[in-house]
């Protein structure tokens, strides 16, 4: 799984163990040497290395992504297939936006799936890409956003 580093610290950073030692790849700025993560937890700080290593170690399994932050970089990048939104009907006074920073142009995203259920409502993405995509890319589904 790829998680953005305020989500990796704001989850405790999961005790080092997110799914049953799935590797943990936490895309960030910057780390400090001695701030080691816990478990399959280690910070990256290349988007495209994230995904790279994240894609390597799923094998033939998706990739989840969690994390505003981490999602939008993987966006920007064109690195991801699918998103998985999950709509609650509550609003919040604050947080990160999950699609402010991607800068000119616009996304365009093809609805593949919508459940509705008593609390939330589920919507799959497919994201359109133009033009060919870069090597290494991610799909599927996301807590946030998940990918493949």
């Amino acid at each position: 799984m790829i998680s953005g580093r305020r989500t990796f610290e704001l989850a405790g950073r999961w005790q080092g163990d997110h799914h049953d030692g799935v590797p943990i790849f936490v895309l960030t700025h910057r780390f400090d040497d001695g701030d080691v993560p816990p478990g399959s937890a280690q910070f990256v700080t290349d988007v495209d290395d994230c995904a790279g290593q994240a894609r390597t170690a799923a094998g033939d399994r998706a990739v989840m992504v969690h994390g505003a932050g981490a999602a939008q970089a993987l966006l920007r990048a064109g690195l991801l297939e699918e998103m998985e939104i999950h709509l609650v009907p509550v609003l919040l006074g604050g947080g990160r936006r999950l699609f402010d920073s991607l800068g000119p142009g616009h996304i365009d995203l093809e609805l593949v799936r919508r459940l509705e259920a008593r609390y939330a409502t589920h919507l799959r993405y497919r994201v359109r890409h133009s033009g060919t995509r870069p090597a290494g890319h991610l799909d599927r589904d996301t807590n946030n956003v998940r990918a493949r």
